[in-house]
């Protein structure tokens, strides 16, 4: 994880709050962390790893937006961008939050100036719900967020055995 975030560190600080003093002992802190949301069941995150064994993004999965929804948050690492990764995880994501009964909704939040982030649900069919106004907390923030909705039909609609 390390290697991953020292060589994105640039292309990630402008979007990841998280990015601003990463380090081996923040990264650490965010592993311990994670273990922790994951045994409480409110976020489920997954490093993406291509088959060479690189970490080349990582993928969550958090319950964060109220009942009977779940929000999906990604990072690529800047030499692996337009790769379809981030779209491929969240493929995948949407796939395992529709296995939860309760879980109707799955949302996608970005920045409005991070438009790269805007092609993955965009990518996947999902619907543009509007923008809202959230507190920058990272340095490229404009502090107008971008919504996207998958619903389950809609989700099971697109898929080959939907």
């Amino acid at each position: 994880m390390n290697e991953a975030v020292a060589a994105s560190i640039e292309h990630l600080r402008p979007w990841m709050p998280w990015a601003q003093d990463a380090n081996a002992g923040t990264n650490l802190d965010f592993l311990e962390r994670t273990n922790e949301q994951w045994r409480a069941g409110m976020e489920f995150a997954y490093g993406v790893w291509d088959r060479g064994g690189t970490l080349v993004g990582s993928a969550s999965l958090m319950d964060r937006v109220g009942p009977g929804s779940l929000e999906i948050g990604y990072w690529v690492r800047a030499d692996r961008v337009r790769e379809h990764i981030a779209s491929r995880a969240t493929a995948a994501l949407v796939d395992v939050a529709f296995t939860f009964p309760a879980v109707e909704v799955v949302e996608i939040h970005h920045d409005r100036e991070n438009e790269p982030s805007g092609g993955v649900p965009r990518s996947l069919g999902f619907e543009r719900a509007g923008e809202f106004e959230k507190e920058p907390t990272a340095p490229g923030e404009s502090g107008v967020f971008v919504r996207w909705l998958m619903r389950r039909d809609s989700w099971a609609a697109r898929r080959p055995d939907g």
